[in-house]
């Protein structure tokens, strides 16, 4: 089903009811997917609500859509995975948005470290925005990614560390209980610093290696990411049901 993202208060405003939307939002609609009046979609708010819609006319001065019912959303991971990652450059910083989106991420936080080699500002962080809204759209998500703000205080906190020897997998089942929530960390392409690894250690990272390649960063955040959805759960529902195994 087509679907689009609506602000959680532009669909609060209108449960039940009626929605005008133009500008973008009305042009993708009308010229992109090419809907008419009485065509069916989904609207969400990427907080995890998702109702069902229906164009109710289709004019060049905007689209108007009723709201219709909830719908179940797609489940999301048992465990909530931040990620906090030294962007790379340009287009590549566009991509790790897309994919963490399509993966499952909760949140991304650009980090400046020592080797960073993007600090972006205002301007690309509503970009990334905008991107995880558009990958949300498409790959069936209900919840938006937030980008920027803090790792939360109780999460598990998780290194990328070339020279570790353990396995993302292995440090996880190192842990008495499930974590509440996963800090995913993954450093510049220059690497951290022993000062920026001696904090890490400082909060009772663990450290763990995403295996034997050199990736670059896009790359090892995805791969980094997949690897701790999937060992708590989060890639394996079953019949809607996820799995109450922990690893």
């Amino acid at each position: 089903m087509r679907r689009l993202y609506l602000e959680p208060a532009e669909l609060a405003a209108c449960e039940g009811g009626e929605v005008r939307l133009t500008g973008p939002r009305a042009r993708r609609l009308r010229e992109v997917l090419r809907l008419r009046a009485g065509a069916t979609l989904a609207v969400f708010d990427g907080l995890g609500l998702e109702h069902e819609a229906s164009v109710v006319s289709m004019q060049a001065a905007g689209v108007v859509i009723a709201i219709g019912s909830v719908l179940a959303s797609l489940l999301e991971p048992p465990v909530p995975v931040v990620l906090a990652c030294a962007f790379p450059r340009a287009t590549r910083g566009d991509w790790l948005v897309e994919k963490a989106t399509e993966v499952g991420v909760a949140r991304l936080i650009p980090l400046d470290t020592d080797r960073s080699v993007m600090r972006p500002g205002d301007g690309r962080l509503a970009r990334w925005q905008r991107i995880a809204i558009e990958a949300a759209e498409q790959c069936g998500r209900a919840l938006v990614p937030a980008i920027g703000g803090e790792v939360p205080a109780d999460a598990t906190v998780i290194v990328g560390d070339p020279d570790a020897a353990l396995t993302i997998r292995a440090c996880l089942a190192s842990l008495v209980a499930p974590p509440s929530s996963v800090a995913l960390y993954i450093g510049p392409e220059g690497g951290w610093t022993a000062d920026e690894l001696a904090v890490l250690d400082a909060r009772g990272a663990l450290r763990c290696s995403l295996g034997p390649r050199l990736m670059r960063v896009e790359t090892a955040a995805i791969v980094a990411a997949a690897q701790v959805i999937e060992a708590t759960g989060g890639l394996a529902p079953v019949s809607g049901v996820r799995a109450q195994t922990w690893l």
